[in-house]
């Protein structure tokens, strides 16, 4: 008689069930437990701790009296030169805006020097509230110099500000200065986010200039902080360029030293 065929690991467990969760939808619910274990031929208690590792994952959550359930997966956004809206539609969701506020100030000194151009010189600030299929992801302030736009209108902004740059004013994104942080938003971004008081959010600070150097707009931006997740992509050329350089000290040291 051939011996009994090894039950799956939990890390095998975890994979199969990633998989499964893969095909369900959100606000799915899971099998119960005991069905659960018997279809995928495994101890109930390897199947909580597969289950266990998901919810701490954000994959599932499990509801008290009520089960275990699918959950919204965190957008993950690449930090580069895309678009929100881009971002949205990588992600099989519609993207929208809604304005909230637009008006053209005059710089002061501390504005004037971060877009680069004189002191009261008029810039539009607006901002908008970023939408994936309906549900508020973001909220968006946003400076542009009227130089840089003439005649950019409120009715502009209900899409990718990147492309109607692009497309209208022939302005290419270049290159962006980020900064990032974690924050407790205002209370008025809260209720344009549906959010809590306690719940954290990402801030992140753009200044985008174009292929010419030229500084093209400053973007103050609130992202939902449980709905996403950043992403980096580092080369090792800044790793190899440190290596050089205590390298060559080092060659330069030595020669002193002979």
């Amino acid at each position: 008689m051939p011996p009994p065929s090894p039950r799956p690991s939990r890390s095998a467990v975890v994979t199969r069930l990633r998989e499964r969760i893969g095909s369900m939808t959100v606000g799915q619910r899971l099998s119960g437990e005991r069905v659960l274990a018997a279809e995928l031929g495994v101890a109930r208690m390897t199947l909580r701790a597969a289950v266990d590792e998901l919810i701490g994952e954000g994959l599932l959550e499990r509801r008290h009296g009520s089960g275990t359930w699918v959950t919204a997966r965190p957008l993950v956004r690449a930090l580069g030169l895309t678009s929100f809206s881009q971002d949205m539609r990588s992600r099989g969701l519609v993207p929208g805006s809604r304005l909230v506020a637009f008006e053209v100030i005059r710089s002061d000194a501390a504005l004037a020097q971060q877009l680069r151009g004189p002191v009261g010189e008029p810039v539009m600030r607006f901002t908008r509230l970023r939408l994936g299929s309906g549900e508020a992801m973001a909220v968006e302030t946003t400076w542009l110099p009227q130089r840089i736009a003439p005649g950019l209108q409120e009715r502009d902004l209900d899409g990718s500000l990147y492309q109607v740059l692009e497309s209208r004013y022939r302005v290419v994104p270049g290159t962006a200065s980020v900064s990032i942080e974690p924050v407790i938003a205002s209370a008025d971004v809260r209720e344009l986010l549906g959010l809590p008081g306690d719940q954290a959010c990402l801030r992140i600070r753009m200044v985008d200039a174009d292929q010419r150097g030229r500084v093209v707009m400053i973007a103050n931006c609130v992202y939902r902080g449980d709905k996403y997740h950043l992403r980096a992509d580092v080369s090792g050329a800044a790793f190899a360029s440190r290596l050089g350089d205590a390298a060559e000290h080092l060659g330069a040291a030595v020669e002193r030293a002979s």
